[in-house]
C-alpha cells in the first residue's frame, strides 16, 4: 500500500514547529517542537556536526511518524531537501526497525498529507505525538554518525 507523507515547517526553522503527516485514507502526525530542534542542532554544533543536524533531524522526525503509524508498504516522502533524498533514505533506513519502500516527490497541496500537516501546524488539528528530545535522539544514535554524538 501506498502512503504519502508531507511536512510543514522545516528543520532548518528553528523558530518555528515542525510537524510530520502520513495519510492515505487515514492520517497520523508527529509534531517536532522548535525548542527540541534548538537543543538538537546545539548538539551536532558542540560535536562539530552542524551540516548533519538538518538531516538526521528530519529523518529521526520521518522515522518516528512511520514507526507510529504503523504503516508498511511504499512511502512517498515530498522533496524537501532537492540532492540529499540518497543519504536521507539511507539514514532513514537504519533508524527503521521495520521494512518500508523509500521514494520521494513532489506530491503537491492537494494531497491530504499536506492539508493534515499545515492544518496541525496553524492549529487547527492536534498532532497525535509531541516527539520529545529523548526520542528524537535515541534515533539518531541508532546511525554510525549518532553513534559518535557525545553529550547526546
Amino acid at each position: 500500500m501506498k502512503f504519502e507523507i508531507d511536512q510543514s515547517g522545516k528543520i532548518e526553522q528553528t523558530n518555528k514547529n515542525t510537524i510530520f503527516c502520513i495519510s492515505n485514507d487515514e492520517w497520523k502526525a508527529v509534531l517536532i517542537k522548535a525548542r527540541t530542534k534548538r537543543q538538537i542542532q546545539e548538539i551536532f554544533r558542540r560535536n562539530g556536526q552542524s551540516r548533519n543536524f538538518i538531516l538526521f533531524t528530519f529523518s529521526a522526525g520521518l522515522s518516528c511518524l512511520i514507526e507510529r503509524s504503523g504503516k508498511t508498504g511504499q512511502v512517498i516522502i515530498d522533496q524537501e531537501y532537492f540532492g540529499k533524498e540518497h543519504i536521507i533514505a539511507k539514514i532513514l533506513l537504519e533508524m527503521l526497525s521495520k521494512k518500508v519502500e523509500v521514494h520521494f516527490r513532489r506530491i503537491g497541496r492537494k494531497a491530504m498529507a499536506h492539508h493534515r500537516a499545515y492544518a496541525v501546524a496553524i492549529g487547527k488539528l492536534k498532532a497525535h505525538k509531541i516527539l520529545k528530545l529523548e526520542e528524537i535522539l535515541k534515533k539518531i544514535k541508532m546511525t554510525e554518525v549518532g553513534k559518535r554524538l557525545k553529550d547526546a
